[in-house]
């Protein structure tokens, strides 16, 4: 119950910003995000593979992706951050 305490808040207006650990959010998480129905998602991510498997979800829990944006916080080596901007249809 992890939005217990931000239930009386009008969810139309909300926000939720995601940053999860590298094996991405787990199914007890997302299940309780959807049930709250924040207005936007911010989903941060390290690893781009974990974020698409939630982003999927996301989606298809009725949010339209909005924007995309990678950013490269430790140059010469692979890894990335990656920011997901999501609505609610």
């Amino acid at each position: 119950q992890i939005f217990t305490c931000v239930l009386h808040l009008d969810n139309d207006c909300t926000a939720v910003v995601l940053d999860p650990p590298r094996k991405g959010c787990d199914e007890d998480f997302l299940r309780e995000l959807f049930l709250f129905l924040p207005k936007k998602i911010v989903y941060v991510s390290c690893d781009p593979a974990t974020q698409a498997r939630d982003a999927r979800q996301i989606v298809d829990a009725g949010y339209d992706i909005v924007d995309v944006t990678p950013f490269d916080m430790f140059p010469q080596t692979r890894h990335i951050e990656n920011v997901i901007t999501f609505f609610r249809k």
